[in-house]
């Protein structure tokens, strides 16, 4: 009995597969399709462009903004600044007309001198002449700070009020 070889098998095989191919994917394009609703065709829409003239006057627009400009910063108050606590204080009397007579002579260089009193506490029977004032704990210490290091003021200390 003579077997037929495999190269016999092979073509009627290839064509059996590419055949059962084929019907699937016809089978599945069809299905595929059939669900489908069909699209309605889309309306033409008209559109027309209208273009109006503007005619501008330019001292109208101006006075209106100026006013509102001004408006809008009568409303931009700023926030008050919160009152000082820390001061570099640059002398210390026990006389209010001398401590007075300093803090002149400071603002004619340029301070914003106070004379300060202490109600309550340590000293305070003196009037401390302040050459500046902060609200900021470190600002005011780096000021000490920086005071000291060029001599701007001989025995320039801190006075914190509570």
């Amino acid at each position: 009995m003579v077997l037929p070889s495999k190269t016999e098998f092979k073509p009627a095989f290839m064509r059996k597969i590419v055949h059962y191919l084929v019907i699937l994917a016809f089978l599945v394009s069809y299905s595929a399709c059939k669900n489908k609703p069909a699209k309605e065709p889309q309306k033409p829409v008209n559109k027309t462009v209208v273009q109006k003239e503007i005619k501008k006057d330019t001292s109208a627009i101006d006075s209106a903004r100026l006013a509102q400009a001004k408006l809008e910063a009568a409303k931009k108050v700023e926030p008050p600044k919160p009152a000082d606590r820390y001061f570099l204080i640059a002398g210390s009397f026990q006389d209010r007309a001398m401590a007075e007579s300093y803090k002149s002579q400071l603002e004619k260089e340029g301070y914003d001198a106070r004379v300060l009193e202490r109600p309550n506490g340590p000293n305070n029977e003196f009037f401390k002449v302040s050459y500046k004032g902060f609200h900021d704990r470190k600002e005011a210490y780096r000021a000490l700070r920086d005071a000291r290091r060029s001599g701007e003021r001989e025995g320039v200390w801190l006075m914190v009020q509570k």
